[in-house]
């Protein structure tokens, strides 16, 4: 076997196809220029590996480009998304709470309802009135606190009226559509992150230029200017949010930029390219990935962990893992760390969310808001216009610099370069180390099955011979006839013939 492995071995060394190993394996040469010929193969795998690892360093680490795109004659750039989300309702309150504890109940109640009912993050009424105190007020609420909150929280309707795009009406609640947040229930227009989908064509372009929402505000209500694929919750940028106070007339001018992938992107990893696409959304709380969404499910997440339970905003939780005054108090508690985002190298209090940005999101920037008060509306209502300042000239680029084929190419040209290698190469490589030695073995098996078999031929030809001379041996009258001799002669030559056969 050993001596089959090493034919094997010198076969393959004198007749591969990568550059110089057959001068080492010819012995015909002077030992001093296969030692060369050693140095040179050596030098070139050794240049072929170095590059092969940076090619390949680069393919997984540093894989995308951002560039800028600036042929804007034929793009379409979507109004970015409004969210209008209840902020505060003292006349609903106080309807609320004479309808559950009657109108003799204490003021300290309403505000513990209001706590509930608009609950972001903290709870100080609910906390002290009902729980930090030796005796809390029998009416208090200690749980269900979804029940009291839809109570007070308002529909459409009694929210948003008076809705335009340009001038043109529209049905403000069929747009305005419902959408569950950490905030409490917000009515967003233009999002992809609603349970039903009906979009209003709000697109600017080269044709249609001007891009404007108009619509009253009958409550006192959070604005919010995002990315369709972007919630509303309390971990969003102050600068996107716009504080609607009645008897006012608001308008802010915001500026759009897309990112355009390439779509080689989509072949890439997420950490390859550093975000996620809105399909990638694995167990996420909303139907598409985005990062709010993600920020929103790190923060249900640090919540089960710290008290246990999640607050009543929360969604895609079941109601044994709502809080009750304790968990509410517990909530307050940790409200530092529940609703500030921090980076892994920071010290202050906050949550570290390991949140990808969305590869397809949409950067809105507000560039101007505008307040004036308006005396004709006697605080019913505001009105509130958001104007696309301008289309934009340029929006960033996602592209693939060093693609799957690009890594094929590279590593394909090194070896070439180097040592003289390709594909079949390899293959060979490998057949001759599996196939041809599998081979070989059966074939050396083989030939000694057959030798064995002449061997017992042969010595059963001799048998037969030997048998006829002891025959003739017994007959008289040829004794002396030299008959014998002769026939020894013959067992001689068949003796050395089969023992050379044998070995």
């Amino acid at each position: 076997m050993s001596y089959t492995c090493k034919a094997l071995i010198k076969d393959y060394c004198a007749n591969c196809t990568f550059a110089g190993i057959r001068f080492i394996a010819d012995d015909t040469k002077h030992w001093t220029e296969r030692c060369i010929w050693v140095v040179f193969v050596f030098l070139g795998w050794y240049g072929s590996a170095v590059l092969i690892i940076a090619a390949w360093n680069d393919f997984v680490l540093n894989p995308i480009s951002f560039g800028l795109d600036t042929v804007y004659t034929d793009w379409n750039t979507k109004m970015p998304a409004v969210a209008i989300c209840e902020f505060s309702n003292d006349e609903r309150i106080y309807e609320v709470a004479d309808k559950i504890w009657s109108t003799d109940h204490l003021l300290d109640l309403e505000d513990a309802l209001r706590d509930i009912a608009y609950f972001r993050g903290y709870c100080f009424n609910l906390v002290d009135f009902c729980y930090n105190t030796k005796k809390p007020e029998p009416k208090c609420p200690m749980s269900n606190y979804s029940y009291y909150a839809n109570l007070v929280r308002s529909d459409c309707h009694r929210i948003i009226q008076n809705c335009s795009y340009n001038n043109v009406p529209f049905d403000c609640c069929e747009y305005f559509l419902l959408m569950p947040t950490d905030i409490g229930t917000c009515y967003v227009v233009n999002s992809i992150q609603t349970e039903k989908s009906n979009s209003y064509p709000m697109i600017c372009n080269n044709t249609v230029k001007r891009g404007s929402i108009k619509f009253d505000v009958l409550l006192t209500s959070m604005l919010y200017t995002l990315g369709e694929d972007e919630i509303p919750s309390v971990t969003s940028l102050r600068a996107t949010t716009l504080k609607i106070q009645l008897g006012r007339k608001y308008r802010r001018l915001v500026a759009v930029n897309n990112i355009q992938n390439d779509p080689l992107v989509a072949d890439t990893t997420t950490q390859q390219r550093a975000c996620r696409f809105y399909s990638e959304n694995e167990g996420g709380m909303y139907p598409h990935y985005s990062y709010s969404a993600c920020i929103t499910q790190c923060r249900k997440q640090a919540q089960l962990k710290l008290c246990g339970c999640h607050d009543h905003f929360i969604i895609a939780t079941s109601e044994a893992h709502y809080c009750n005054i304790s968990g509410m108090a517990c909530l307050h508690a940790h409200v530092d760390s529940l609703i500030n985002i921090k980076p892994p190298w920071s010290k202050r209090p906050g949550q570290v969310c390991q949140c990808l940005p969305s590869c397809d999101e949409t950067e809105v920037t507000v560039i101007k808001d505008r307040s004036v008060s308006e005396r004709l509306f006697k605080k019913k209502k505001s009105e509130v216009e958001i104007v696309l300042a301008h289309i934009p000239a340029e929006r960033f680029k996602r592209n693939v610099v060093r693609s799957r084929l690009d890594l094929v190419v590279s590593v394909g040209g090194t070896t070439g370069l180097f040592v003289g290698a390709s594909l079949i190469s390899f293959i060979e490589l490998i057949f001759y180390f599996t196939v041809r030695f599998i081979s070989n073995i059966l074939m050396d098996k083989r030939n000694q099955k057959r030798n064995v078999v002449l061997s017992i031929q042969e010595r059963k030809k001799y048998k037969r011979i030997n048998l006829g001379i002891e025959q003739k041996q017994t007959q008289g009258p040829y004794v002396n006839s030299g008959v014998q001799n002769s026939t020894l002669i013959v067992y001689d030559s068949i003796y050395e013939k089969i023992n050379k056969r044998h070995h």
